[in-house]
């Protein structure tokens, strides 16, 4: 073969070579991501599926109250956590003489609390009628329910401050109460320490 012949064989060699890395695609490198992917997935969906269960086990858990007043059936019931005042009346029954007014129908029940029902006749001889469904339970000497401290009542608590006490309310608001002592760890401010120090002063009833 002439050299002017092997010239071009060797352009139109180089001219393919070039054809082949401009336009056939490379093999992806992301094999790594492609592998991980479905293990982030399935930790997200893991993650999802405890949040479920603990709201599944927020709602479950029952509690008393004891409906007095101006209503027909009186007496403790057993309603659900996240319950508010409006269910616990309409399970009661209200009589034609009850002022709902005065109350405050979308406060949640707290275990072992007392929801009076005023009648109009007491709100006409009063200057000031207060609402009587603020009223908490009596708390146990020694141990106090998560779900139904005051503010005043966790202030007293050695190792919790006004931001600790507002922390609690605000879970209590928010997520109905505490299905037990534990979930109090998903507080902020709470740690692990912080809980077993809390021990001998909190309870979940």
């Amino acid at each position: 073969m002439t050299i002017p012949r092997l010239q071009q064989v060797a352009t139109i060699t180089v001219v393919l070579l070039l054809l082949v890395i401009l336009f056939v695609p490379l093999p992806s490198c992301s094999n790594e991501a492609l592998v991980e992917k479905p293990a982030v997935v399935e930790r997200e969906q893991e993650a999802q599926a405890e949040d479920r269960s603990a709201d599944q086990t927020l709602v479950q858990k029952k509690i008393m109250v004891d409906i007095k007043g101006a209503v027909k059936r009186p007496g403790p019931y057993s309603f659900r956590l996240g319950d508010r005042v409006q269910d616990a009346i309409k399970r009661a029954e209200v009589t034609a003489e009850a002022d709902i007014k005065q109350l405050n129908l979308a406060a949640r029940l707290i275990d072992g609390q007392e929801v009076i029902v005023p009648t109009r006749k007491k709100a006409k001889s009063s200057k000031k009628a207060a609402p009587e469904t603020s009223e908490q339970a009596e708390i146990p000497k020694g141990l106090l329910d998560l779900n139904a401290a005051t503010e005043e009542q966790l202030l007293e608590v050695p190792g919790i401050g006004p931001a600790k006490a507002g922390a609690i309310l605000q879970y209590r608001e928010e997520k109905g109460g505490f299905a037990t002592y534990e979930n109090l760890g998903d507080v902020k401010g709470f740690g692990p320490k912080t809980l077993e120090n809390l021990k001998a002063y909190l309870i979940v009833y």
